[in-house]
């Protein structure tokens, strides 16, 4: 009788939590739902809603790029899906903590889902800004680094509660549904584009293509001998018309669906 019931214990013990069973059960859903996105802004509302569910409440997707090693160090982010607080985000820009930032740094050397409090070698300025991003509501977060031919990584940055983060299950989820996004990203970057490029005027596709290439409404009115109300119209009359919210976002959209070319 001893012996059964260690057994038993020990079979409780290792039992999965009904959350748990709950988030196994529904994966197929989160995967399947992504799969049948149509365009970028449906792909997006299905990762957000899938972070969501394993308990990540922000996440940021974007492509991380560093320059060539015989150049002064630097990181360039080109955003492709965020929900995170906005004073973070306007914090985080304007103190150029692209460079700084310990979770692009160990994007380049893992191949595999890591927290960022694991981040081995991390700096004081690298330790004070995860501490900014806890004050400013990211208490905790795991990312999965996708490595691309070119160099560049696209990365899938997920925050929450620590509880969240540090579930390996939920990790593994993670992981799935991020590479699945990758997946369904290039599967939309080969659909027809035809169709799509006839939503845009040729002021608003080069407007729009200036912004995929990082320049602001001011160094486009410059490039273009227009003006920056010009360039914000233009680029704002592309955003309708594509039906994204966001300069950014719709560059990207634009880019990933070949209507321009970054």
């Amino acid at each position: 009788m001893k012996h059964v019931s260690r057994r038993r214990s020990s079979e409780l013990k290792h039992r999965p939590s009904p959350t748990v069973n709950h988030l196994l059960a529904h994966t197929p859903a989160l995967v399947m739902r992504l799969a049948s996105a149509t365009d970028l802004p449906s792909l997006l509302d299905s990762f957000g809603s899938a972070a969501t569910t394993l308990g990540f409440p922000h996440y940021v997707i974007s492509r991380v790029m560093r320059s060539r090693p015989n150049c002064p160090r630097r990181t360039t982010i080109e955003m492709i899906g965020a929900h995170y607080p906005q004073e973070w985000v306007q914090y985080y820009q304007g103190r150029n903590y692209a460079s700084t930032d310990p979770v692009h740094r160990a994007a380049f050397i893992q191949s595999t889902p890591y927290r960022w409090h694991d981040i081995a070698g991390m700096s004081k300025a690298e330790r004070r800004l995860l501490d900014e991003a806890k004050e400013a509501g990211l208490p905790g977060g795991l990312s999965i680094p996708v490595h691309q031919a070119d160099g560049s990584v696209v990365l899938f940055n997920l925050s929450g509660p620590l509880h969240s983060v540090n579930d390996a299950i939920r990790s593994r989820i993670a992981c799935l549904i991020s590479t699945q996004f990758h997946c369904e990203l290039h599967r939309l970057s080969q659909m027809p584009r035809h169709r799509a490029s006839l939503l845009l005027t040729p002021c608003q596709t080069v407007c729009l293509t200036w912004v995929a290439r990082g320049k602001t409404s001011k160094e486009i009115a410059e490039i273009l001998g227009r003006s920056p109300y010009t360039v914000d119209y233009h680029v704002g009359k592309a955003t309708e018309a594509l039906n994204i919210c966001g300069r950014t976002a719709a560059a990207v959209y634009a880019a990933v669906q070949g209507i321009i070319k970054p």
